[in-house]
């Protein structure tokens, strides 16, 4: 009896919060504007410029930074899909701030905080499959070659990169209106995908440029990716930026939130 009350606590607030990701998880899956910008887009975009546009001449097997073109552009989706995935409940955040929805949540047995970190662990979670569309058209389509665990340890860092930009998905729902966040949000992905070399490889910017989009973590959680895909050890230095804009971002998100609740609360 003592040890079923002392684990009722905990044991409560915890199916509440796992009931409470599961169905965002399942809501999101079923929001075709997920679908179509985080896992198609990503997809259609790689196979047609590896295949379509690069053009006939193009040698998907040439080396771009060590590996093969059709390997390192999938990487860069990859990483672009895990991006979009992880930023794409700031426009959700925001229209439930609008609608009220926070505000009545604030009244059921879920915890403020849980319903934050539900958030950001759904961005998470919604980044695997967006991540494994980009990997699977790799491997079926164009036949990038990689050993089963390489596969795994590409999936698993790219998903566990994208945390600094699930804290910038959280800051931008609590900064702006609905839709403000949208427009916002889509200046921002595209900016981190243009000049972090995603969609073009960086050695191919003017170094004013580059030495940008070397500093922004889209860029960094690619070259992670990149990394895990050539065998080569991992740069330290790609993971101290990511946690850099990870604190950053989650200490800003953290202050709206607070700033938020505050003024609900007065």
């Amino acid at each position: 009896m003592t040890t079923l009350a002392a684990t009722a606590p905990f044991t409560y607030p915890l199916r509440r919060f796992r009931a409470f990701v599961s169905l965002e998880v399942r809501r999101t899956l079923r929001n075709r504007r997920y679908v179509i910008l985080a896992i198609a887009f990503p997809v259609v975009f790689y196979l047609l410029y590896t295949g379509i546009l690069s053009g006939a001449s193009a040698d998907p097997t040439a080396l771009v930074g060590g590996i093969q073109w059709r390997t390192y552009f999938m990487v860069s989706m990859a990483s672009y899909a895990a991006i979009v995935a992880a930023l794409s409940g700031a426009v959700v955040i925001a229209r439930e701030r609008e609608s009220g929805w926070t505000r009545q949540l604030r009244v059921t047995p879920l915890p403020p905080l849980a319903y934050v970190s539900g958030k950001l662990l759904l961005s998470l979670i919604i980044a695997v499959p967006a991540i494994a569309a980009v990997m699977v058209a790799g491997l079926l389509v164009n036949h990038v070659e990689l050993s089963p665990g390489r596969w795994l340890e590409l999936l698993v860092i790219l998903a566990v990169g994208s945390v600094p930009f699930a804290a910038l998905g959280l800051l931008i729902g609590y900064l702006f209106g609905s839709d403000s966040a949208q427009g916002a949000t889509l200046v921002i992905l595209f900016s981190l995908a243009i000049v972090g070399g995603l969609w073009a490889p960086i050695s191919s910017f003017p170094d004013s440029v580059a030495t940008i989009g070397r500093m922004l973590p889209s860029f960094r959680l690619a070259d992670l990716g990149r990394s895990v895909a050539a065998g080569v050890p991992i740069d330290l230095a790609d993971i101290g930026v990511l946690v850099i804009y990870a604190a950053l971002f989650g200490v800003l998100a953290a202050w709206r939130y607070r700033t938020s609740e505050q003024r609900a609360s007065g």
